[in-house]
């Protein structure tokens, strides 16, 4: 017997198509069979060890929250009660070329510094991380060795990789630090991030010109990733 169905719901499935009610089966976490109009005469429903009530609610896929900052939040609470109860399954983190991986001690101290108005300077964060590898691994054991709650995406922020290779400084980089750049970006991408992020109307990330903008790219293409402008 399957683990549980949820019992005529309203089901918005992400097709494009209208909404039906259905009985929706879940077995080892997964979407086993819906079944259309289950509550009709005639029609043998499906059973399963636990049955959830849904009539009058509207089931649908988990929603992908595609610019968030919950770089620490999701440190701070794993259930991240508040995106869960709007339904939503996917972060996309480290957004706006400004968040806490990779870095070192100093820019970890300037980053949080620049971006307390948006999380907090997170006094009660314990930074034990300084690559995006380790950030990753933080969040999958980020409550007595539980992951969170929902999904998180992350992006490289190019601010802070800028940051760290040559500081806030208001200038083109050097051939040596492009090159450097383009190292950590790589790393970042081999350590699970989805892409690159900036922020051009924040410092440092708006010193970077088109061309290293550019060079940056060319790493996230070709690990199959995409930047976020």
């Amino acid at each position: 017997m399957e683990d549980l169905v949820v019992r005529d719901a309203e089901v918005v499935d992400g097709s494009g198509e209208p909404s039906y009610r259905a009985d929706v089966v879940v077995d080892g976490g997964r979407i086993v069979s819906i079944v259309k109009e289950a509550a009709a005469a005639g029609c043998q429903r499906p059973r399963a060890m636990r049955e959830l009530d849904a009539e009058g609610l509207v089931l649908s896929p988990g929603f992908i929250d595609m610019h968030a900052h919950s770089d620490l939040a999701l440190l701070r609470d794993p259930d991240h009660s508040a995106k869960a109860a709007q339904g939503v399954t996917l972060e996309v983190i480290g957004q706006d070329g400004l968040s806490y991986a990779p870095v070192d001690e100093r820019t970890l101290a300037q980053v949080r510094r620049a971006i307390a108005g948006w999380n907090g300077y997170g006094e009660d964060i314990d930074f034990d991380w300084r690559t995006v590898g380790e950030y990753l691994d933080r969040l999958d054991r980020a409550f007595e060795g539980r992951g969170i709650a929902v999904n998180a995406a992350y992006l490289i922020p190019q601010g802070t990789v800028r940051a760290l290779v040559m500081g806030w400084e208001d200038r083109p980089a050097s051939a040596e630090e492009l090159c450097r750049m383009r190292e950590l970006v790589a790393q970042g991408l081999a350590e699970g991030a989805v892409g690159l992020s900036s922020g051009l109307t924040y410092t440092p990330g708006m010193y970077a010109d088109d061309a290293e903008l550019t060079e940056l790219c060319r790493v996230v293409a070709s690990y199959g990733g995409y930047y976020c402008p």
